[in-house]
């Protein structure tokens, strides 16, 4: 097994099977695939060293890909995206054999565009799956339905049926898979386990049912393939059945082929849409957990071969496609100075680097930055809206969507976050996209709010922030409102936020949650923090020590695996300690240094049976001792409610000796209207 850490930040831990990379190479094959969770398509390829090499870039829910000759196409949040390939056969550009720049991206708007095809015409086919249908680009309009379901009686942006995959017979549409059959409003979440279908195309009919989230299907080798998203499977359609031929430990989904190999994407059971399905009681019987990645099959004998999983940031997969025949690629991104400087044209000789161009010569004001705010639309009204501007004191407030925000350019608006998102995603990487929402005073921001999805269904607000001097005007309270209502129309239903307990959450953030109808808080934990100097006085610090059958042992010097719920990022060394009673791992004791002089105490676990007679205690003072003799000087920690037994022991025995007590709180707010609008008359 070898594992690499690419270029992104936060830090992407990815573990590979050993000669993954060296078998890419020979096969002399590159693959591409994206996830929409987190915005990025990536490439991966191997190197003469044996080693993966991985590129990426950023784009706003990255979703379906076609390649076709020196085309690639990528289905996003509004636009389609066609990729030319910069380079002729054989040639390079530094190490890049194959070197795509963005060519044209055709508006669709929001309609959830998943897979897509280059038909027999060169026409570009999508799932457009919002409106339940296939459809195509036009310059007249956003989309032009091309075909529908039997069962869907009206084109509607509601998302009935979950229509998906889209398999292609001889550049033809021929086979799509849907998650059900419903004609309602997102009536396919209520059949997930077995609503799923494929239907012929041409015959307009369905010729497979009772699967579980069908995914991806493909036709190959005379075969129909498929994905069976909700039991784990890879297999094909015969005799209007379904054959599998692999389990795999994830949500499948994202499939390609190269000779007698697929290649299958593999996401976690993240989201509420994936829970309670077969696939996540089959991976707990096995004591097994869900992965993201991506596993190479072998159509021969359906034995995985090859696999890449993803330890950290990346949830979640959806398209893979074979880039045959390319060893090194790389996309030219939107922001960076090669899309300016790289030209072609007829004769050129290939790529043409042009020279910087002079600095803007006028003296008026600084031109806008793209993907910075800008004046544009107003947030929808409701009964009783807030102004897109409102004047206060004299200052005109705007407020507006940050649109394109990512785990990369979120970071530039850093000193406009509270809590700090760097600090944040430093032990907590982020999981779906970010949502933001600025208050700004002629250009100038002035407070910003942001939420992450969590699920389709579910997003945290990770970020509230204003300026002092424009603090107690309202700002803030607008703020979370347009966020609210943003995240409503893109279909969340629900918004959740944790927070940690100090003057500006008792004096400003508890009025505001109050006043826009959030539900009461709940205590979830106990803050702590101190310094070493006066918890070393503490005296049960040494009044516990471990009998001989005890052993506390360094726990990344074991080579352990670590607990599933366990955040491995930065996991502290020098006092992340393992207990064994008689050769058996029985419990341990997890920190992170979440600055060069503060270490926090995460997680403590013993056995049950150990638990009662005080042995996690004795792990815990030993883990303080070892920081108390290295001279990092401060220590934080925080005790859940689940666990009475420890949060009487910090009571009675920690809180004399702490500098801070503080509580961490969570609340939420459901989304969705009590008392919707009718759709029709009476």
């Amino acid at each position: 097994m070898s594992t690499i850490t690419a270029n992104s930040a936060p830090s992407l831990q990815i573990t590979a099977s050993q000669d993954f990379a060296s078998w890419l190479e020979q096969q002399n094959l590159s693959l591409a695939f994206t996830t929409y969770q987190t915005n990025r398509l990536f490439f991966v390829s191997g190197q003469a060293n044996g080693r993966l090499k991985l590129h990426e870039r950023l784009f706003d829910k990255p979703m379906g890909l076609c390649v076709a000759a020196n085309r690639l196409y990528m289905t996003t949040r509004y636009q389609i995206w066609d990729f030319h390939n910069l380079l002729d056969s054989g040639e390079k550009s530094q190490e890049t054999d194959r070197l795509y720049v963005p060519h044209t991206a055709y508006t669709t708007g929001d309609v959830n565009a998943h897979e897509i095809a280059l038909d027999n015409a060169g026409k570009l086919i999508f799932v457009n799956t919002d409106f339940s249908c296939l459809a195509t680009i036009s310059p007249d309009y956003s989309f032009v339905p091309i075909w529908q379901p039997p069962f869907i009686s009206k084109l509607v942006a509601e998302d009935r049926c979950h229509l998906n995959g889209l398999a292609m017979v001889e550049e033809k549409p021929a086979y799509v898979t849907a998650c059900s059959t419903t004609d309602t409003a997102a009536g396919w979440r209520n059949h997930r386990h077995d609503g799923g279908v494929v239907i012929d195309v041409k015959q307009n009919e369905i010729i497979a049912t009772g699967l579980s989230m069908p995914h991806s299907p493909r036709w190959y080798q005379g075969k129909l393939w498929l994905l069976n998203s909700g039991t784990g499977e890879f297999g094909y359609i015969q005799d209007q059945q379904f054959h599998p031929i692999t389990f795999c430990p994830g949500f499948v989904r994202g499939l390609a082929f190269w000779q007698n190999f697929a290649f299958v994407g593999l996401s976690q059971l993240r989201s509420q849409s994936f829970t309670g399905l077969t696939l996540e009681k089959r991976l707990m019987s096995e004591g097994n957990r869900p992965q993201s990645g991506l596993m190479v099959i072998d159509l021969k004998t359906g034995e995985p071969l090859h696999w890449l999983y993803f330890q950290s940031v990346i949830e979640e997969l959806f398209d893979v496609v074979v880039l045959p025949g390319v060893q090194q690629p790389q996309l030219i991104g939107l922001q960076e100075e090669e899309i300016q400087r790289l030209v072609t044209f007829p004769n050129s000789g290939g790529i043409v680097t042009t020279k910087p161009t002079a600095k803007r010569p006028s003296k008026g004001a600084k031109p806008p930055i793209a993907g910075l705010p800008q004046p544009s639309t107003a947030l929808p009204t409701e009964e009783e809206p807030i102004p897109l501007i409102k004047e206060v004191m004299g200052d005109k407030i705007r407020y507006q969507r940050v649109y394109h925000l990512n785990t990369s350019n979120a970071l530039t608006y850093n000193h406009l976050t509270y809590p700090s998102l760097e600090k944040r995603w430093q032990t907590q990487p982020p999981q779906g996209e970010l949502t933001g929402l600025s208050a700004s005073v002629d250009g100038a921001i002035v407070g910003f709010a942001i939420a992450e999805r969590l699920s389709s269904e579910e997003a945290e607000m990770i970020s509230l922030f204003v300026l002092p001097e424009y603090r107690h005007q309202g700002i803030g309270t607008r703020l979370v409102a347009y966020l609210e209502r943003e995240l409503s129309q893109q279909g969340c239903e629900e918004i959740v936020l944790s927070y940690s307990t100090n003057t500006i959450t008792n004096t400003a953030l508890d009025p505001l949650l109050q006043k826009l109808h959030w539900q009461p808080h709940q205590t979830n934990m106990v803050l702590g923090k101190t310094a070493t100097e006066k918890i070393a006085q503490a005296p049960w610090l040494n009044k516990f020590p471990l009998p001989p059958v005890f052993e506390v042992f360094p726990w990344l010097d074991a080579g352990l695996a670590l607990p599933r719920a366990v955040e491995s990022h930065r996991l502290e060394p020098l006092n992340s300690l393992g207990l064994r009673y008689r050769e058996e791992v029985i419990g341990w004791v997890f920190t992170h240094r979440v600055a060069p002089d503060t270490i926090r105490y995460t997680t403590l676990s013993i056995a049950e049976p150990f638990e009662k007679r005080g042995r996690g205690i004795s792990l815990l003072a030993e883990a303080i001792r070892r920081q108390v003799n290295s001279g990092v000087p401060y220590l934080t920690g925080s005790v859940s409610h689940h666990y009475p037994r420890l949060l009487q022991f910090v009571e009675r025995h920690l809180t004399p000796y702490l500098t801070g007590l503080g509580e961490v709180r969570q609340t939420s707010k459901s989304l969705i209207p009590l008392n919707p609008p009718s759709q029709g008359g009476l």
